[in-house]
């Protein structure tokens, strides 16, 4: 069974407390900060090396200084990193970690993210079961904070897991329940995700007219709002669905598009494996192993 297309969340610490700069010496609980940030911006830019690198001091310098809240964060973005390098395993060991830390300190919003998390990896190992579990209790935490975006997004996995274990009926219901939250929210971003959903389920089942109607609105909305994740997801399903309906030409130019957003962004390893898959030698996303 394949897994493709995860939506991780790193977490963003600007300002969370900060005073300002101690009177002598360095502020570590400032720097730690200046360093999550730091990775982040280079996450965001697909540098994955360098953002492992600032989110790893910044956890040494949580660590000395016992500032848990912020702890849980750069394990969490240490754990997206792994997962977006491809190492599942490793991505567990600081999503768990980091899921310890968030119950200690009964934060909601903390948990459903990293449950989220680790949802992902989860699927990425070929456990929907697990992963469906992960993304139950996530949804459960999402609802005892102010509506956002959490919630859309566990109701989301859910039908990932779904869809993983080939329950489409309830994908699709689960799909449909996270677009409605995002209709509610006005999230376009949000709307436009599901869509993907959508489309990419409709493409299992072989109903190539209604997944080209939700691909097709999605990539719009994707390119209204400059998402470049977005945008390389759909494509690549954009992709398959020429390839299932034996269009080569139309495969190989939304191919060229993705792969030179994967060479833009450094993106290696995805654009080998697309590659591969547009000259019939693989998939263009990892092998999971059936749970």
């Amino acid at each position: 069974m394949r897994y493709q297309g995860v939506w991780l969340s790193v977490l963003l610490v600007v300002g969370l407390g900060c005073a300002g700069p101690a009177k002598t010496g360095v502020d570590l609980k400032a720097r730690a900060i200046e360093l999550n940030d730091a990775g982040y911006d280079f996450y965001r830019q697909s540098r994955w090396n360098l953002a492992e690198q600032k989110f790893a001091q910044a956890l040494k310098y949580n660590r000395l200084i016992d500032r848990r809240v912020g702890i849980a964060a750069n394990l969490n973005n240490l754990g997206v990193i792994a997962q977006e390098q491809g190492d599942s395993d490793r991505a567990v060991t600081y999503f768990q970690e980091a899921l310890g830390i968030n119950r200690d300190l009964e934060d909601p919003r903390g948990l459903s993210e990293t449950l989220n998390n680790l949802g992902v990896a989860y699927l990425a190992l070929g456990k929907p079961r697990a992963a469906a579990d992960a993304f139950e209790q996530a949804l459960a935490q999402a609802r005892l904070v102010p509506s956002g975006p959490l919630e859309a997004l566990s109701l989301m996995h859910l039908g990932d897991a779904a869809r993983e274990r080939r329950e489409y009926d309830l994908a699709l219901n689960c799909y449909h329940q996270a677009l409605r939250v995002d209709e509610t929210r006005k999230d376009a971003r949000g709307r436009a995700m599901r869509w993907e959903r959508l489309g990419r389920t409709f493409l299992d089942l072989k109903d190539y007219g209604r997944s080209r109607m939700y691909l097709a609105d999605a990539l719009k909305e994707f390119r209204g709002l400059q998402d470049t994740d977005g945008i390389s997801e759909t494509l690549k399903d954009l992709t398959g669905l020429a390839l299932a309906q034996g269009d080569r030409e139309e495969a190989a130019l939304n191919g060229k598009l993705l792969l030179e957003i994967y060479e833009a962004r450094g993106q290696e390893r995805e654009a080998k494996k697309l590659e591969a898959w547009l000259k019939g030698k693989g998939a263009a996303s990892g092998e999971g192993k059936a749970e």
